[in-house]
């Protein structure tokens, strides 16, 4: 049977672990080694694969050179340090290897001068529906993404190069753990090793109360509450849904909405980011766009493009850029809500290729 169980009523949490060293709170061992930790600021460690976090933009066509060669496209920002894991690069129509004419994408990032990897057609091309794989470095640390930096793909073309259409970049990458020191294993408040059994170690059967919570110096940096939730300060608790929105011309405004994302369960935005394919100044008090985020009917935050002056964002290719506060009253979308983006123009404003959105949140039901 479980070591702990519980099915009385009550409003504080069933298990309270409150720690002001460096110690992790729990950790769980599979034949000796570690599989799973929560740390004392709640971060969550594991070799599972709840600890990957995926995302794949649909960035469209990319011309052959004489037409429209060389693109810079926007793919991830986050809050917090992250490290890249795979990267996989994919079209909707098959592309011949050729020596001569060929394109070749690099991933960039705006923290490091090192690309984390290349991949060309010129020896291997694309069949159809079949990503391919990009080898990602990691001898200059060129992997790792801090907070705030830009993951980025360029394309080149080589001599005539050639035309890839419905292209697809697929990233899995990890949250970085914020702590670099922790305690031994004997230096856990519970801790399993290579117990031979089918039933939970750690269990609860609660009506109300919260099963867990951790606390740091009595701050509350992670609990889970009756229905299996998990509400924490951690940066593993943030999510990222990456939306390629495409081109913004001067007919959109006021007309155009882009869907952006329907959430299976209730989530709290705290922040937007925003950035295309266009190196795009900040230069008109005439001629600009407006972006706005919103749920289809409050806007959660917005930002200029173009201008005006002293209060709109200019954007280089490549790049995403703090949409500004999101709007606590609104912050909060349930599940059958959705997200879109609108565009509102002043005056004539300029096309924008390959505009991106990145929404960042946090689960709360």
């Amino acid at each position: 049977m479980a070591i702990f169980s519980d099915d009385s009523m009550g409003n504080g949490p069933l298990y309270v672990f409150d720690v002001n060293g460096s110690r992790d709170i729990l950790a769980a061992y599979d034949d000796g080694q570690e599989v799973f930790a929560i740390m004392n600021d709640g971060y969550i460690r594991t070799t599972s694969g709840w600890a990957t976090r995926e995302c794949s933009p649909g960035l469209g066509d990319f011309a052959a050179a004489g037409t429209q060669d060389t693109q810079t496209f926007p793919l991830l920002r986050c809050k917090h340090d992250v490290t890249i894991t795979d990267i996989n690069i994919g079209c909707d129509a098959a592309v011949t290897a050729n020596g001569t004419n060929y394109v070749t994408f690099y991933l960039e990032q705006t923290g490091n001068s090192t690309d984390l990897g290349t991949l060309a057609t010129s020896s291997t091309g694309f069949t159809i529906h079949v990503p391919r794989a990009v080898t990602i470095g990691t001898s200059s640390d060129q992997d790792h993404l801090k907070a705030g930096d830009t993951l980025n793909i360029r394309s080149a073309m080589t001599a005539s190069g050639v035309a890839c259409t419905g292209v697809v970049v697929s990233i899995s990458y990890t949250i970085d753990q914020p702590k670099s020191a922790t305690g031994t294993a004997t230096d856990n408040v519970i801790r399993f090793i290579n117990d031979i059994d089918t039933v939970p170690k750690l269990s609860a059967d609660t009506v109300q109360r919260d099963f867990l919570s951790v606390r740091q110096n009595g701050a509350v940096k992670l609990r889970i509450d009756s229905a299996g939730k998990m509400h924490g300060t951690a940066p593993d608790q943030y999510y990222y849904q990456v939306c390629a929105v495409g081109p913004l011309v001067t007919a959109d405004s006021a007309t155009k909405i882009s869907p952006l994302w329907a959430p299976h369960c209730d989530i709290e935005v705290v922040n937007a980011y925003i950035g295309a394919s266009d190196t795009v100044a900040c230069d008109s008090n005439t001629n600009y766009w407006q972006l706005r985020l919103t749920d289809a009917t409050n806007t959660l935050c917005d930002a200029y493009i173009e201008g005006p002056y002293g209060g709109g964002t200019a954007l280089t290719k490549g790049y995403l850029y703090d949409m500004g506060d999101i709007n606590p009253l609104h912050a909060k979308v349930t599940s059958s809500e959705k997200l879109c983006l609108e565009y509102l123009e002043a005056g004539t404003g300029s096309t924008i290729n390959g505009l991106t959105v990145v929404i960042v949140y946090k689960k709360t039901a």
